[in-house]
């Protein structure tokens, strides 16, 4: 458990320890997510609010809203991948170069999430069958439910390493990130632990603050997830500078 509340801790103090360089190491891919955030928000409303309908009284906009919105949500997804690339190359790499990632580095890198989004798909359909193998003799469902988010995202926290190495230009498999985690197999799986709870706290501030569906709570969702998404990135650098990088958690 020491060892989780390290890298988390660790991962926290490096957002947080001087917020102004943070935001100016960011600022381009803010620009952009903020841009495609507002965008959306104004152009588009009925597309962002879908998740939060009721699906028996879904409402589909029309078909140039929903072309609008998916070429919104491309410049977000872009401006997610740019937060976690310049992030990264902040933190692991030294000189001028860092804070200027080329077109195949950016490719790289949304190529690899997408390749541990699939890993994971996959490693899911047995996971499933077997809570509701469990689900049927009677555990709780509430407790499998846990227990399966924690164990997503310690196979997220064990593959993920390629991601630093792919905003970093250099060549990692997912199977050399599953090796290079195993020494910290059990830490993570505490600090899987620890992410979930704080994201949890996140989502419920949210929800006690705003109504999901308005405009601001649409905003302000997506600052939290802005904020989720930062602190996992943060962490996936931590876990590349200590095990890779051997440079020390303290």
């Amino acid at each position: 458990m020491r060892e989780s509340l390290a890298y988390l801790i660790h991962a926290l103090r490096m957002l947080v320890h001087e917020p102004a360089t943070t935001l100016r190491v960011l600022q381009p891919a803010l620009v952009l997510l903020g841009g495609a955030s507002i965008a959306a928000a104004t152009v588009a409303p009925d597309f962002l609010a879908l998740s939060a309908q009721d699906p028996e009284s879904l409402v589909l906009p029309t078909p140039g809203k929903m072309l609008t919105g998916l070429l919104l949500a491309v410049l977000a997804l872009l401006g997610y991948a740019l937060v976690a690339i310049l992030w990264h190359r902040h933190v692991l790499l030294d000189g001028p170069e860092q804070l200027r990632p080329d077109g195949g580095i950016v490719l790289s890198y949304i190529w690899r999430a997408i390749l541990v989004g699939l890993v994971q798909m996959a490693i899911s359909i047995p996971v499933i069958f077997l809570i509701s193998a469990f689900g049927a003799s009677g555990m709780p469902v509430s407790l499998l439910g846990i227990l399966a988010a924690v164990f997503f995202v310690w196979v997220a926290l064990r593959l993920s390493v390629i991601l630093p190495a792919a905003a970093l230009g250099e060549t990692m498999t997912i199977r050399q990130s599953w090796e290079t985690t195993a020494p910290s197999a059990l830490p993570l799986l505490w600090l899987a632990l620890w992410l979930l709870v704080i994201n949890s706290l996140i989502s419920a501030g949210i929800a006690l603050l705003v109504t999901p569906a308005t405009p601001f709570g649409i905003a302000l969702g997506t600052l939290a997830y802005l904020v989720e998404g930062l602190i996992f990135i943060s962490v996936l650098t931590t876990l590349y500078g200590h095990l890779v990088q051997r440079r020390p958690l303290s």
